[in-house]
């Protein structure tokens, strides 16, 4: 983790590499900007709006970022087991790719409730089809029905949910993280890269298949929109 939040930013030829091959894009579910702006951009002047899990980027100026060590962009020192803060403080919750990290994510959303005052609204996106990666480890994905399972046992109100990042991503990296293992060293790196330019190609193929029914059936993440009933 201090690895990936604490690195030296890419040199100028691999940032416009991954600019070109559009690394970043996901092509999210519409829903999934809804969500968001209803849980967290649209709060009333001077609510706390919490991101647990957050940094070392900003999503939002909106948001307090809360993380286990003082990282950039970290505003509270934490963690999400025990939230430092008052029952029903909390104007809004946002936690996005922190649940798989968690061997007890019940116990964490347990204190998002705890935290968020009566009304107040949650929004969660969470792994389902990806590849192992951890700090400090990677315990569980989440389809969609176990998403919304994990935050009505808490006792949140659903509002919506469903695919987040859709099945092209998904496949699309799946590729990726086996070319990295049966091709490792400079031959992988190559092959991944190769590939990465190609799927460039596919992933905007998610803004069809993200709109499907079933996609989150075969999605990259998934995710959650609820709120702590009155």
């Amino acid at each position: 983790m201090e690895r990936e939040y604490l690195a030296r930013p890419p040199s100028p030829v691999t940032r416009l590499l991954h600019r070109w091959i559009a690394l970043e894009r996901d092509y999210r579910n519409p829903a999934v900007d809804r969500a968001f702006v209803r849980a967290i951009v649209e709060q009333p002047p001077g609510a706390f709006c919490l991101s647990v899990g957050g940094g070392p980027a900003r999503i939002s100026p909106r948001l307090v970022n809360l993380n286990l060590g003082p990282y950039p962009n970290v505003d509270v020192v934490g963690t999400a087991y025990l939230l430092p803060f008052r029952t029903g403080s909390v104007d809004a919750v946002f936690c996005e790719a922190v649940l798989e990290h968690l061997e007890f994510p019940d116990a964490a959303v347990a204190e998002m409730f705890r935290v968020l005052r009566p009304g107040g609204q949650l929004y969660a996106s969470t792994p389902f089809l990806q590849a192992f990666h951890g700090y400090p480890s990677h315990y569980q994905n989440f389809t969609r029905v176990g998403h919304e399972r994990l935050f009505v046992r808490a006792g949140f109100s659903l509002i919506d949910s469903g695919a987040c990042v859709g099945p092209v991503r998904a496949l699309t990296d799946l590729v990726a993280a086996m070319l990295a293992i049966l091709l490792p060293g400079r031959a992988g790196l190559l092959a991944w890269y190769l590939w990465q330019i190609l799927a460039r190609l596919l992933r905007p193929l998610d803004r069809l298949a993200r709109r499907r029914p079933r996609a989150d059936f075969i999605a990259s993440s998934t995710f959650v929109h609820c709120r702590k009933p009155v």
